[in-house]
């Protein structure tokens, strides 16, 4: 009995690296921004548009960095909803950029894994910033198609939080279960 109550910790400890992921080391160092040109040749999307909200992915399953929610003003490529999510870094040598509430952007956004899940990322080596300073980019990008108001809410992430919360505890309940259920046999 007392080798069944032995592998209990052993269970819950794999049970736990099953869900909890660690998170990589990036740094980040770019030689030059790239121009108007090249950053549009290697994007996916390129859009303006205004921060909405930011979130910050650190959490207890996995994924860092942040998402940034942007309500989409002016679309030159890869986008035709109004509201899109860009993934980036936290700052400090992750290449994430500080995007601001409030503030609006012309964005070079490029599919990566970079900051967890494959989505719209967009990085300190694109040509991204502020809309009052790309005068010259919007020179050379030229007009841009405005989208119809038709916002799609974007999710949150408190669906998958709530998921992996409810696998988390189902599984304590399963151990505290078997606990009981070994000691119960012992007698």
């Amino acid at each position: 009995m007392r080798k069944k109550l032995r592998v209990f910790p052993i269970c819950i400890v794999i049970l736990l690296t099953l869900f909890l992921k660690p998170v990589p080391a990036t740094a980040c160092s770019c030689a030059k921004e790239p121009s108007a040109e090249e950053g549009f040749s290697r994007s996916q999307a390129v859009f303006s548009g205004e921060v909405t909200r930011i979130k910050d992915n650190n959490g207890l399953f996995g994924g860092y960095g942040k998402t940034v929610i942007f309500k989409v003003k002016e679309t030159w490529k890869g986008i035709n909803e109004t509201e899109v999510a860009i993934a980036t870094g936290s700052g400090g040598g992750d290449c994430g950029i500080e995007f601001v509430v409030g503030k609006e952007y012309l964005v070079y956004a490029s599919v990566s894994d970079m900051y967890g899940d494959k989505s719209l990322t967009s990085v300190i080596c694109d040509p991204t910033k502020e809309l009052g300073i790309a005068a010259e980019d919007i020179d050379i990008l030229g007009q841009g198609q405005v989208l119809p108001h038709n916002v799609k809410p974007i999710d949150n992430g408190k669906k998958t939080a709530l998921i992996s919360g409810g696998v988390v505890f189902i599984a304590g309940l399963l151990g505290i279960f078997l606990w009981y259920w070994m000691r119960r046999n012992k007698k």
